[in-house]
């Protein structure tokens, strides 16, 4: 019996991946953070890296596409996670087009790739110099619909009558949810 539960819970783990194959790496590969290529630029070009963050800029040319990304921290899964502070920002470079409309600015990305060499340009008036990502894997996350619940904790006795609350309400459950409210732009 312990036999077949350990082959079972080994099984199970090891078909769960953490990060979607999109972003898959080879099994001990060494991954560049974001903070270290931005302190040392020359020692760890040619090395992998798995950046991600929010999209600021979106430039398709002749030679390929450049994706200019606010860098964020990932999670376990290699999702951004988004804040008040970011490290800064870095471009992904790649082959043949991709539609400005699907990777639009906002959206949540992240990248694995090779990193380059870094390129100076500016945002706005400020000269900053970019890291740079050869990228060789990439996964756009899907928009998070951010909802609340909140419990109607009244009596299911008054509840189903005309002199229940005024907002609507599908039973039997006693949760209502409202749509998050409105992000200024």
């Amino acid at each position: 019996m312990k036999y077949w539960l350990t082959t079972i819970v080994a099984l199970t783990l090891s078909a769960c991946s953490a990060v979607p194959d999109e972003l898959a790496v080879a099994e001990n590969t060494p991954l560049v953070k974001y903070s270290t290529a931005l302190q040392n630029a020359d020692q760890v070009e040619g090395q992998t890296a798995r950046w991600g963050g929010v999209i600021a800029e979106v430039r398709n040319s002749e030679q390929g596409t450049l994706i200019e990304v606010v860098n964020y921290d990932l999670n376990s899964y290699g999702r951004p996670v988004l804040s008040d502070t970011s490290d800064g920002r870095f471009r992904a470079y790649l082959d043949g087009f991709i539609d400005p409309m699907v990777y639009k600015k906002g959206r949540s990305v992240t990248f694995t790739g090779i990193i380059g060499a870094p390129v100076e340009d500016k945002i706005d008036e400020y000269t900053y110099l970019f890291p740079t990502l050869n990228v060789t894997g990439k996964y756009l996350w899907k928009e998070i619909d951010e909802r609340r619940a909140e419990v109607d904790y009244s009596s299911l006795w008054y509840r189903h009558y005309w002199y229940s609350p005024g907002y609507r309400v599908y039973y039997p459950v006693p949760v209502q949810t409202k749509p998050a409210p409105a992000k200024d732009n």
